[in-house]
Protein backbone atom coordinates (compact mmCIF):
# COMPACT_ATOMS: atom_id res chain seq x y z
CA UNK A 1 0.00 0.00 0.00
CA UNK A 2 1.38 3.40 -0.72
CA UNK A 3 2.73 5.70 1.89
CA UNK A 4 0.95 8.89 0.75
CA UNK A 5 -1.03 9.58 4.62
CA UNK A 6 2.29 10.76 6.12
CA UNK A 7 1.82 14.55 6.59
CA UNK A 8 -0.63 17.00 7.17
CA UNK A 9 -3.52 14.69 6.40
CA UNK A 10 -6.56 13.10 8.46
CA UNK A 11 -7.58 9.70 7.21
CA UNK A 12 -11.46 8.56 8.07
CA UNK A 13 -11.89 4.46 8.19
CA UNK A 14 -14.67 1.82 8.71
CA UNK A 15 -14.36 -1.65 10.53
CA UNK A 16 -16.02 -3.96 8.18
CA UNK A 17 -16.66 -6.09 10.79
CA UNK A 18 -18.01 -4.00 13.64
CA UNK A 19 -19.52 -0.79 13.99
CA UNK A 20 -16.88 1.03 14.90
CA UNK A 21 -15.60 4.09 12.73
CA UNK A 22 -12.22 5.89 13.56
CA UNK A 23 -10.39 9.21 12.29
CA UNK A 24 -6.39 9.34 12.19
CA UNK A 25 -4.62 12.38 11.74
CA UNK A 26 -0.89 13.73 11.27
CA UNK A 27 0.17 17.26 11.00
CA UNK A 28 3.69 18.48 10.73
CA UNK A 29 3.70 21.91 8.13
CA UNK A 30 0.33 22.97 9.77
CA UNK A 31 1.98 22.60 13.07
CA UNK A 32 5.30 24.59 11.92
CA UNK A 33 3.18 27.60 10.39
CA UNK A 34 1.30 28.13 13.53
CA UNK A 35 4.31 27.78 15.85
CA UNK A 36 6.58 30.34 13.60
CA UNK A 37 3.66 32.63 14.26
CA UNK A 38 4.54 33.61 18.01
CA UNK A 39 6.88 32.41 20.38
CA UNK A 40 5.59 29.20 21.95
CA UNK A 41 7.34 27.60 24.82
CA UNK A 42 8.30 23.79 24.63
CA UNK A 43 4.73 22.73 26.93
CA UNK A 44 2.88 25.42 25.03
CA UNK A 45 3.65 23.65 21.73
CA UNK A 46 2.76 20.29 22.94
CA UNK A 47 -0.19 21.14 24.14
CA UNK A 48 -1.37 23.04 21.04
CA UNK A 49 -0.36 20.27 19.01
CA UNK A 50 -2.49 17.69 20.85
CA UNK A 51 -4.96 20.13 20.50
CA UNK A 52 -5.22 20.87 17.02
CA UNK A 53 -4.87 17.24 16.14
CA UNK A 54 -7.70 16.40 18.56
CA UNK A 55 -10.05 19.25 16.58
CA UNK A 56 -9.33 17.76 13.43
CA UNK A 57 -10.32 14.40 14.70
CA UNK A 58 -13.69 15.72 16.27
CA UNK A 59 -14.93 17.94 13.28
CA UNK A 60 -13.90 14.63 11.02
CA UNK A 61 -17.06 13.21 12.98
CA UNK A 62 -19.79 15.31 12.46
CA UNK A 63 -21.35 17.32 9.82
CA UNK A 64 -21.26 20.87 10.05
CA UNK A 65 -20.78 23.62 7.40
CA UNK A 66 -18.58 26.08 9.57
CA UNK A 67 -15.98 25.40 12.55
CA UNK A 68 -15.28 23.22 15.45
CA UNK A 69 -13.35 24.60 18.41
CA UNK A 70 -11.66 23.53 21.53
CA UNK A 71 -11.49 26.48 23.95
CA UNK A 72 -10.37 26.73 27.54
CA UNK A 73 -10.11 29.30 29.96
CA UNK A 74 -8.63 29.20 33.06
CA UNK A 75 -6.93 30.80 36.73
CA UNK A 76 -4.77 28.33 36.27
CA UNK A 77 -1.49 27.72 34.44
CA UNK A 78 -3.36 27.40 31.18
CA UNK A 79 -4.89 31.31 30.69
CA UNK A 80 -5.83 30.75 27.07
CA UNK A 81 -6.29 27.31 24.28
CA UNK A 82 -8.18 27.82 21.28
CA UNK A 83 -7.58 25.12 18.60
CA UNK A 84 -10.16 25.04 15.49
CA UNK A 85 -10.80 23.19 12.42
CA UNK A 86 -13.43 23.61 9.90
CA UNK A 87 -14.93 21.66 7.15
CA UNK A 88 -12.45 22.31 4.30
CA UNK A 89 -9.73 20.90 6.62
CA UNK A 90 -8.24 24.35 7.73
CA UNK A 91 -6.57 23.97 11.11
CA UNK A 92 -5.47 26.98 13.62
CA UNK A 93 -4.75 27.29 17.11
CA UNK A 94 -3.32 29.60 19.99
CA UNK A 95 -2.34 29.25 23.44
CA UNK A 96 -1.35 30.80 26.61
CA UNK A 97 0.16 29.20 29.64
CA UNK A 98 1.36 31.42 32.44
CA UNK A 99 4.66 33.39 31.77
CA UNK A 100 5.36 30.97 29.01
CA UNK A 101 6.38 28.34 32.04
CA UNK A 102 8.87 25.78 31.23
CA UNK A 103 7.16 22.15 32.45
CA UNK A 104 9.87 19.60 33.04
CA UNK A 105 6.13 17.60 32.63
CA UNK A 106 3.08 18.36 31.58
CA UNK A 107 0.40 18.15 34.81
CA UNK A 108 -3.40 16.90 34.88
CA UNK A 109 -5.58 19.01 32.33
CA UNK A 110 -7.61 19.96 35.44
CA UNK A 111 -4.65 21.22 37.35
CA UNK A 112 -3.47 23.30 34.14
CA UNK A 113 -7.09 24.58 33.51
CA UNK A 114 -7.86 25.15 37.53
CA UNK A 115 -11.12 27.90 37.82
CA UNK A 116 -11.77 27.59 34.41
CA UNK A 117 -13.68 25.67 31.50
CA UNK A 118 -12.81 22.88 28.54
CA UNK A 119 -15.43 23.31 25.91
CA UNK A 120 -16.43 21.82 22.38
CA UNK A 121 -18.08 24.02 20.30
CA UNK A 122 -19.51 23.91 16.97
CA UNK A 123 -19.88 27.14 14.91
CA UNK A 124 -21.90 27.14 11.96
CA UNK A 125 -21.54 29.59 8.87
CA UNK A 126 -25.13 29.90 9.38
CA UNK A 127 -27.34 29.39 12.26
CA UNK A 128 -26.61 29.17 15.94
CA UNK A 129 -23.53 27.95 17.52
CA UNK A 130 -23.63 25.24 20.05
CA UNK A 131 -21.14 24.49 22.84
CA UNK A 132 -20.49 21.61 25.37
CA UNK A 133 -18.63 21.84 28.65
CA UNK A 134 -15.81 19.17 28.74
CA UNK A 135 -15.37 17.23 32.36
CA UNK A 136 -12.04 17.69 33.68
CA UNK A 137 -11.49 14.75 35.69
CA UNK A 138 -9.00 12.52 32.91
CA UNK A 139 -5.20 13.32 32.75
CA UNK A 140 -5.00 14.19 29.49
CA UNK A 141 -7.03 16.40 26.90
CA UNK A 142 -7.95 12.74 25.19
CA UNK A 143 -9.43 11.24 28.36
CA UNK A 144 -11.29 14.28 29.00
CA UNK A 145 -12.92 14.08 25.39
CA UNK A 146 -13.58 10.47 25.45
CA UNK A 147 -14.91 11.31 28.54
CA UNK A 148 -17.28 14.11 26.96
CA UNK A 149 -18.77 12.03 24.36
CA UNK A 150 -19.61 8.93 27.07
CA UNK A 151 -21.88 11.53 28.77
CA UNK A 152 -23.20 14.08 25.71
CA UNK A 153 -23.65 11.45 23.01
CA UNK A 154 -23.11 8.32 24.63
CA UNK A 155 -21.40 7.02 22.32
CA UNK A 156 -18.06 4.68 23.30
CA UNK A 157 -15.16 7.15 22.02
CA UNK A 158 -11.49 6.24 22.44
CA UNK A 159 -8.31 8.73 21.17
CA UNK A 160 -5.02 8.48 21.66
CA UNK A 161 -2.91 12.23 20.63
CA UNK A 162 0.85 13.02 20.39
CA UNK A 163 3.24 15.88 19.60
CA UNK A 164 6.60 16.74 20.19
CA UNK A 165 6.60 20.50 20.00
CA UNK A 166 7.33 19.93 15.96
CA UNK A 167 4.39 17.87 14.84
CA UNK A 168 1.32 16.15 16.23
CA UNK A 169 -0.83 12.89 15.05
CA UNK A 170 -3.91 11.92 16.52
CA UNK A 171 -6.30 8.41 16.33
CA UNK A 172 -9.68 8.34 17.48
CA UNK A 173 -12.22 5.02 17.37
CA UNK A 174 -15.71 5.97 17.99
CA UNK A 175 -18.98 3.30 18.35
CA UNK A 176 -21.18 4.49 15.54
CA UNK A 177 -24.48 6.56 16.66
CA UNK A 178 -27.74 4.80 16.10
CA UNK A 179 -25.73 1.41 16.45
CA UNK A 180 -26.20 -0.85 18.91
CA UNK A 181 -22.46 -1.33 19.66
CA UNK A 182 -21.18 -4.80 20.74
CA UNK A 183 -19.22 -4.68 23.87
CA UNK A 184 -16.82 -7.50 23.49
CA UNK A 185 -15.83 -5.63 20.05
CA UNK A 186 -15.37 -2.26 21.42
CA UNK A 187 -12.76 -3.82 23.89
CA UNK A 188 -10.75 -5.82 21.76
CA UNK A 189 -10.31 -2.81 19.37
CA UNK A 190 -9.79 -0.04 22.14
CA UNK A 191 -7.01 -2.67 23.22
CA UNK A 192 -5.37 -3.39 20.16
CA UNK A 193 -4.86 0.49 19.73
CA UNK A 194 -4.02 1.55 23.56
CA UNK A 195 -0.51 -0.62 22.08
CA UNK A 196 -0.18 2.11 20.35
CA UNK A 197 3.31 4.32 21.40
CA UNK A 198 3.64 8.37 20.84
CA UNK A 199 6.84 7.26 18.96
CA UNK A 200 4.64 5.08 16.42
CA UNK A 201 1.52 7.47 16.59
CA UNK A 202 3.73 10.52 15.07
CA UNK A 203 6.09 8.56 12.96
CA UNK A 204 3.51 6.06 10.83
CA UNK A 205 1.50 6.91 7.67
CA UNK A 206 -1.81 5.76 8.01
CA UNK A 207 -1.70 2.49 6.29
CA UNK A 208 1.27 1.74 8.52
CA UNK A 209 -0.49 2.64 11.78
CA UNK A 210 -3.28 0.38 10.97
CA UNK A 211 -1.75 -2.12 9.81
CA UNK A 212 -0.01 -2.70 12.88
CA UNK A 213 -2.60 -2.10 14.66
CA UNK A 214 -5.76 -4.33 12.95
CA UNK A 215 -4.47 -6.49 10.05
CA UNK A 216 -6.77 -9.30 11.40
CA UNK A 217 -9.96 -6.82 11.66
CA UNK A 218 -10.62 -5.66 7.82
CA UNK A 219 -10.02 -1.77 7.88
CA UNK A 220 -11.66 -0.08 4.73
CA UNK A 221 -10.00 3.64 4.53
CA UNK A 222 -11.28 6.38 3.07
CA UNK A 223 -9.51 9.33 0.69
CA UNK A 224 -6.69 11.54 2.72
CA UNK A 225 -8.19 14.75 3.09
CA UNK A 226 -5.27 17.37 3.34
CA UNK A 227 -5.41 19.66 5.96
CA UNK A 228 -3.46 22.73 6.44
CA UNK A 229 -2.95 25.69 8.55
CA UNK A 230 -5.76 28.66 8.02
CA UNK A 231 -6.37 31.71 9.24
CA UNK A 232 -10.23 32.56 8.77
CA UNK A 233 -9.18 36.57 9.79
CA UNK A 234 -10.22 39.49 7.04
CA UNK A 235 -10.49 42.84 6.54
CA UNK A 236 -14.42 42.45 6.78
CA UNK A 237 -14.11 40.87 9.87
CA UNK A 238 -11.81 43.36 12.05
CA UNK A 239 -14.01 45.99 10.74
CA UNK A 240 -17.35 44.08 11.54
CA UNK A 241 -15.78 43.52 15.34
CA UNK A 242 -15.53 47.36 15.48
CA UNK A 243 -18.86 48.22 13.63
CA UNK A 244 -20.10 46.63 16.80
CA UNK A 245 -19.13 49.64 18.96
CA UNK A 246 -21.42 51.73 17.04
CA UNK A 247 -20.69 55.60 15.61
CA UNK A 248 -20.57 56.98 18.70
CA UNK A 249 -17.85 55.04 20.55
CA UNK A 250 -15.94 54.45 17.67
CA UNK A 251 -15.54 58.29 17.23
CA UNK A 252 -14.59 58.74 21.12
CA UNK A 253 -12.04 55.90 20.46
CA UNK A 254 -10.50 57.50 17.40
CA UNK A 255 -10.26 60.91 19.50
CA UNK A 256 -8.43 59.39 21.81
CA UNK A 257 -5.83 57.33 19.57
CA UNK A 258 -5.13 58.40 15.54
CA UNK A 259 -4.66 55.35 14.80
CA UNK A 260 -6.69 51.74 16.36
CA UNK A 261 -5.10 48.27 15.08
CA UNK A 262 -6.90 45.19 15.01
CA UNK A 263 -4.11 42.29 16.16
CA UNK A 264 -4.98 38.68 14.99
CA UNK A 265 -4.01 35.83 18.21
CA UNK A 266 -3.46 33.12 15.59
CA UNK A 267 -1.68 34.54 12.22
CA UNK A 268 -0.56 37.80 13.92
CA UNK A 269 -2.11 39.90 11.43
CA UNK A 270 -2.45 43.66 11.81
CA UNK A 271 -5.48 45.60 10.73
CA UNK A 272 -4.89 49.09 11.36
CA UNK A 273 -8.22 52.17 10.89
CA UNK A 274 -7.92 55.93 11.53
CA UNK A 275 -10.78 58.06 11.50
CA UNK A 276 -11.05 58.28 7.90
CA UNK A 277 -12.10 55.02 7.73
CA UNK A 278 -14.84 55.18 9.90
CA UNK A 279 -17.40 55.09 7.00
CA UNK A 280 -16.22 51.81 5.69
CA UNK A 281 -16.57 49.86 9.37
CA UNK A 282 -20.11 51.04 9.78
CA UNK A 283 -20.70 50.33 5.92
CA UNK A 284 -22.23 53.43 4.96
CA UNK A 285 -21.96 54.48 1.31
CA UNK A 286 -18.94 56.71 0.51
CA UNK A 287 -20.14 60.77 0.51
CA UNK A 288 -20.96 61.97 -3.19
CA UNK A 289 -18.79 64.86 -4.76
CA UNK A 290 -21.06 68.17 -5.73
Amino acid sequence: MSDVTRTDSAVRFLFSAAAVRGVWVHLDASCRNMFARKSYSAAERILLGESVAAAVLLSRTIKLQGRLALQARGQGLLRLLVAESTQDAGVRGVIELADSIALDSIPPLQQLVGDGYLAVTLLPDAGDSYQGIVPLAGGRLQDCLADYFALSEQLPTALWLAADGERAAGLMLQALPGDAHDAEVWHHLHTLAATLTQAELLGLSCEALLHRLFHQEGVQLFPAEAVQFQCTCSVERSRNALAILGRDELQKLFAEQPEVTMDCHFCGANYRYTADDLGEILGEPPALLH
